[in-house]
């Protein structure tokens, strides 16, 4: 392609002046911006009339026959020429695709960059972030979503041309590390996609404010358990609430020992064990053995409301119980860090290898999802380490079979880069906290990756064991129904006593 624009310059430059002379000199002038065009620098008229006045003087000019204003407007044109024809490379409505009518709103605001060049990665796997044809266009993603919501949110116009960082055969033209340097230096131009903020890369670009986090995980297979112990069937209920049934129940047999006993109660009479005996085991002989004979009115009210409080209580423990037999959990197999595999072109693998000690034969590049979870299945690998993004993805399609544990490491997050000191930077990053804090950051990661920010793993949450408190309500109302009880049993018998009966006294007169 730059061979091609080349020789478009240099025949529309020799058709309009045709001097042999000029055109050597303009020739050369061509083979300078050859230079600047292997480098992908889209700013050419700037570069061509600089370099021009630099090495022309205005004798040069005169001694050709030609004013220095039609050089230079000459250069001009063909430079014109030649910015259309790399733009024609590039992708522009693809804001207008994810934004819809919107994008084309005009906005008053004087912008310092109308029109912004923007290098995006091409990457082999993980097209969810940033999406390249085959034919090197630009199709989206969730990082080209989010970089077009914040674009839409500055308070000026700025149209975007989107151009794949690739070579001349369309495959990726370098790393990370490479792609931020390509804009060290320049004006109108940044990158978009899944860029982490590094140390290194902060030399060359300003990063944005982060709109994912991205801590370091690692990602290993995992066996489902049923975690079922001997005292599972205690787990229900806490054991303050376990010692609290067992007191209300002994609270309920001294209440009916007492109201029983004041009613004369055979049952009750004899040593003092005996009565302790009949205290616990009275209130349930009563009712399913039919033992003993209940005598006092007051002992059946407390009686019915015990059983009513045993028959909520069981049900209860039942259905919780039943939540903690049928509990599903997925344990991680034990892993061995002898072989780990990473993101192909990310900066972990220096990482792996210092914190872990392991060399380039135990360390694995992996390029998509679908090779992360083939070395899985394979045994090629027995952990992946990567971001906390990256994991997610892979855990909303596989994570039937597969946890994250961690993090292991903390990074800066994922933002866009821009040249340093850029004058869109300020702005810029307003307009992503926006966006990360609306309702487009969870639609668009619906819509692009497949989850929200609550990424659940297929491991199910142990229940939470009832305490005191569950059945606070229903042990009050127990302890009043004893206390109203013993109150008036206790009110009636000694109505009962003081109760005198008449005496009649008949006497009989013999005659």
């Amino acid at each position: 392609m730059v061979t091609r624009i080349l020789q478009f310059a240099r025949k529309e430059l020799c058709l309009k002046y045709c001097n042999k002379s000029l055109s050597l000199i303009l020739f050369s002038q061509s083979l300078l911006l050859f230079k600047v065009l292997r480098t992908n620098r889209i700013d050419l008229a700037k570069a061509s009339i600089v370099t021009t006045e630099k090495r022309f003087t205005q004798e040069a000019y005169s001694k050709h026959g030609f004013r220095k204003g039609m050089m230079s407007g000459a250069i001009q044109d063909t430079s014109s020429r030649w910015r259309r024809s790399i733009q024609e490379q590039g992708d522009s409505d693809v804001c207008a695709d994810i934004i819809g009518p919107e994008w084309n709103m005009s906005k008053k605001k004087k912008s310092p960059c109308p029109t912004l060049v923007v290098w995006v990665p091409k990457k082999d796997g993980f097209t969810e972030f940033v999406k390249v044809n085959e034919k090197s266009k630009l199709e989206g993603g969730f990082s080209i979503a989010i970089f077009c919501h914040a674009l839409h949110l500055l308070p000026y116009s700025v149209q975007p041309i989107f151009i794949p960082f690739v070579d001349d055969h369309g495959k990726s033209n370098g790393d990370y590390d490479q792609l931020v340097m390509h804009i060290e230096n320049q004006t109108c131009e940044a990158v978009a996609g899944d860029i982490t903020i590094r140390v290194n890369r902060a030399q060359y670009v300003d990063f944005t404010t982060p709109y994912l986090n991205s801590e370091v995980y690692v990602l290993a297979p995992a066996a489902h358990q049923w975690n079922q112990t001997l005292w599972t069937f205690f787990r229900p209920f806490t054991w303050r609430l376990w010692i609290t049934i067992v007191a209300v129940c002994l609270l309920t047999g001294v209440a009916l020992a007492i109201l029983e006993c004041r009613e004369k109660n055979l049952s009750f009479s004899g040593p003092i064990y005996t009565q302790l005996i009949m205290v616990i085991w009275f209130p349930i002989s009563a009712f399913f053995f039919h033992e003993g004979k209940i005598q006092n009115k007051c002992s059946k009210v407390v009686l019915v409301i015990w059983l009513s409080m045993i028959f909520i209580v069981i049900q209860i423990f039942t259905a919780t119980l039943s939540s903690w037999l049928t509990l599903d959990q997925l344990r991680p197999l034990p892993p061995t860090f002898d072989n780990i595999g990473y993101q192909a072109g990310s900066f972990f693998k220096e990482h792996i290898a210092q914190k872990f000690n392991r060399s380039d034969k135990q360390l694995f590049p992996l390029k998509s999802i679908e090779e992360y979870k083939s070395a899985l299945t394979n045994n090629r690998v027995s952990v992946i380490i990567d971001e906390l993004p990256y994991i997610e993805l892979f855990l909303a399609k596989y994570g039937s079979r597969y946890m994250k544990y961690g993090p292991i490491n903390q990074e800066s997050g994922i933002a866009f880069a821009f040249p340093l000191q850029s004058l869109l930077l300020r702005e810029f990053s307003k307009a992503v906290i926006k966006v990360t804090e609306s309702q487009i950051m969870m639609e668009t990661k619906t819509k692009y990756l497949g989850f929200s920010n609550d990424t659940s793993q297929s491991n199910q949450t142990p229940p939470q064991s009832l305490d005191v408190q569950s059945f606070i309500g229903l042990f009050i109302l127990m302890g009043t129904v004893i206390i109203a009880a013993i109150i008036t049993s206790e009110i009636s018998i000694m109505r009962r006593n003081k109760k005198v009966l008449p005496v009649t006294i008949t006497s009989s007169t013999d005659f």
